[in-house]
């Protein structure tokens, strides 16, 4: 980065000010860009320390940077200076006031995140279904599509629903199960094995599966918990390997009944959603059985709720606010063009699961 014209007539701080204004008015400095640290700014303009402090508080102060502190930390340019919409496609049949709370949960978190960045960013963010779709006036230059689903079919429906308008717009899909650019996802396969390794470190040779089917939205947990088998040297047991819709109480406790009847029953279980390991963990406080004492139990997602029971739960935590927010970020550098608009393999961009250890896993007891 150069200096720019010289300013000599104004104060210091101020030239420098005048000059990152213009680098990110500009484009020279893009959105969430990390500026120079402090020395090297200094070495670029010439000045001591406290100018350049002065300049940098002034532009945080005018919105135009953000300072940020611990991992991550540095100046980073925020303004944008084109003023976009973001219109937010609830897709497939969803429906906030009807689907069931185990799915609805993490959309409510999405939209959340969404909401927050786009009020940081300057952005309008309108949120429609598909069945209002054809009523929303026609999207101009500077309109942008975040496509929201619990399906994978819900995301193809969006895309096709958008093509049916004749709509060409950048659109950005929130969260599908794989790759499917331009996206902001979770590397679901690798949040699952999170949470399987985790139970294989603490010694547990027979680690069990209660989740959704290999076939379906949850196919990349499935491989994601075979994968951390076969990595800490165990066999993948189809008899392990139990499904629920992760919605009946029952089919859950029906399927540990089933694994707890197994010649060798397994010793931890990992649980295909927060929701499921809830419902076992009702199960096993029914039949007198301790977690983790006699069984650990591993789930997936990070709702608030399993922080609250006792054990409190063990869980690879899905980032969903910071979802949102990435993906109005994305989605904006699209419009703005600091991103390329076409689907290629940079635009994959995954957020990192979180484990999550608590109470509800422990080492295996010894026989």
């Amino acid at each position: 980065m150069k200096a720019a014209t010289d300013r000599s007539s104004e104060p210091l701080y101020l030239r420098i000010y005048r000059d990152l204004e213009d680098k990110i008015s500009t484009g020279q400095i893009r959105y969430m860009e990390q500026l120079p640290i402090l020395p090297d700014l200094c070495k670029i303009y010439g000045v001591s320390e406290a100018p350049v402090r002065r300049a940098l508080d002034e532009l945080a102060r005018e919105g135009w940077v953000v300072k940020q502190r611990g991992r991550g930390k540095g100046t980073f340019a925020i303004k944008r200076l084109t003023r976009i919409t973001l219109r937010v496609l609830l897709a497939g049949e969803f429906d906030l006031s009807q689907t069931p709370i185990e799915f609805s949960h993490e959309v409510f978190d999405f939209l959340a995140g969404i909401r927050d960045a786009a009020r940081a960013q300057g952005c309008v963010v309108q949120q429609v279904a598909a069945q209002g779709f054809g009523a929303l006036p026609p999207a101009g230059d500077d309109t942008g599509y975040l496509i929201v689903a619990i399906t994978t079919e819900g995301f193809t429906e969006g895309m096709a629903l958008l093509e049916r308008h004749g709509i060409d717009a950048p659109r950005v899909l929130l969260n599908p199960p794989r790759p499917l650019p331009p996206c902001v996802r979770v590397d679901m396969e690798e949040a699952a094995f999170l949470g399987v390794d985790h139970l294989a470190r603490l010694g547990h040779t027979r680690i069990a599966y209660i989740g959704g089917s290999a076939a379906d939205w949850h196919g990349p947990r499935r491989a994601g918990y075979e994968r951390a088998l076969r990595q800490n040297g165990l066999e993948v047991d189809p008899a392990l390997i139990r499904t629920s819709d992760g919605i009946d109480p029952k089919q859950d406790a029906e399927a540990l009944d089933t694994l707890r009847a197994l010649p060798q029953p397994p010793t931890a279980v990992f649980a295909g959603s927060d929701y499921r390991a809830l419902h076992l963990l009702a199960h096993c406080r029914e039949q007198g059985i301790s977690v983790p004492g006699d069984l650990s139990l591993c789930g997936y997602d990070g709702i608030d709720a399993v922080a609250n029971v006792t054990p409190a739960l063990t869980t690879v935590e899905h980032p969903r606010y910071e979802l949102g927010a990435a993906a109005v970020g994305l989605l904006a550098d699209i419009l703005t063009g600091v991103r390329p608009r076409n689907g290629d393999a940079a635009l994959d961009q995954t957020v990192p699961p979180r484990l999550i250890v608590r109470d509800s896993t422990a080492a295996p007891a010894r026989p």
